[in-house]
């Protein structure tokens, strides 16, 4: 398979993006096809799909976003902040592309988005904006992605644009590489390297909104003990009176469907019996005060269902309008906690 790559030459920390795209218009996000993408060495994922979100909202595009962020399902976006360039210039908005992806790995993020138009189309924007291609790599000078007081991030640095219709973006071309080679299928993917994240997956398909973490990442994202140290003890008091310690996972997934009415956790454990003994006291934990957040936990969300699938255990929950922002990672869950 034939890629062609874009890239800037810029310095700084290392940014990486993936662009997935049918040949002419947005692709709705599949669980299956992100998979395929995500490197086996991800340790996290977060995921919008704005092509669902646009869908269940239904508002003209310049609403799109307002509309999205009040309801928590743009929080974990990348996009958002890529200025004028990006957004206007390519045309990669949340009210045009299909959706995107951030990965994170050891090595550095990657950023993956379905794009909202051809190959050849995407190309000649990008020639338009001012790459110059160099083989299968173009580059571009950092100050052609300025527009007045934006500043494109160096998550544009490197773009390979496959001619099936995916497209790399990265600062790092090495990052680009690997991760094209994870889309060839030259390397292997995480679902296909961990099975633990393999049963995970299909508990996205219904999300809009999702993120996935490896047990260091997800336990830190959730810590009451990032909020401070009374935090940490309501947490503990909190936990003690559930009755049953909390075990960290293998990995945690947490979303929300459009419009945002339903809010999941989901998460892997080494074993059936843990994740049975792990639904139960987390389900416990889905109750009274929020801490670290406003308000009871009901104020927010309602357990409306707690089950387990093998090593998986799953909770359910409706989510009320003035919901806390679930997807922020700004402040503890403790119910997701480690």
């Amino acid at each position: 398979m034939v890629r062609r790559v874009l890239g800037i030459c810029t310095a700084g920390a290392v940014i990486a993006g993936v662009l997935w795209a049918s040949a002419q218009v947005p692709t709705p996000a599949d669980a299956n096809d992100i998979a395929r993408l995500v490197p086996a060495d991800t340790i996290a994922l977060d995921v919008t799909n704005w092509s669902a979100i646009r869908d269940a909202l239904d508002v003209p595009g310049d609403q799109v976003i307002a509309r999205a962020g009040a309801l928590d399902l743009a929080t974990r976006s990348a996009i958002l902040s890529a200025g004028g360039v990006v957004t206007d210039d390519l045309g990669w908005s949340p009210a045009a592309v299909g959706w995107e992806a951030l990965i994170q790995t050891p090595q550095g993020s990657a950023l993956l988005i379905g794009l909202p138009q051809s190959v050849a189309k995407t190309e000649a924007r990008m020639r338009d904006v001012g790459y110059v291609s160099d083989g299968d790599l173009w580059t571009i000078a950092a100050s052609d992605l300025e527009s007045g007081n934006d500043r494109a991030p160096e998550i544009f640095a490197n773009v390979l644009v496959h001619d099936s219709g995916v497209a790399i973006a990265a600062a790092d071309p090495q990052i680009v590489e690997a991760v094209a080679a994870t889309a060839d299928r030259k390397t292997a993917s995480l679902s296909e390297a961990d099975p633990a994240a393999r049963r995970l997956w299909p508990r996205t398909a219904d999300l809009a909104a999702w993120s996935l973490h490896d047990t260091d990442s997800g336990c830190a994202s959730t810590d009451p003990a990032e909020s401070g140290a009374d935090i940490a003890a309501q947490a503990e008091v909190a936990v003690t009176a559930a009755g049953t310690p909390l075990r960290p996972y293998r990995w945690l997934l947490r979303g929300l469907d459009a419009p945002s009415e339903h809010f999941t956790v989901a998460m892997a454990f080494d074993s059936a019996a843990h994740a049975a003994e792990q639904a139960g006291a987390r389900a416990a934990l889905a109750t009274g005060a929020f801490i670290g957040q406003r308000g009871s936990v009901e104020d927010s969300i309602d357990l409306r269902a707690v089950r387990t699938d093998g090593n998986i255990a799953v909770l359910d929950f409706d989510r009320k309008a003035d919901a806390v922002a679930l997807m922020s990672f700004n402040g503890p869950l403790v119910l997701a906690s480690c």
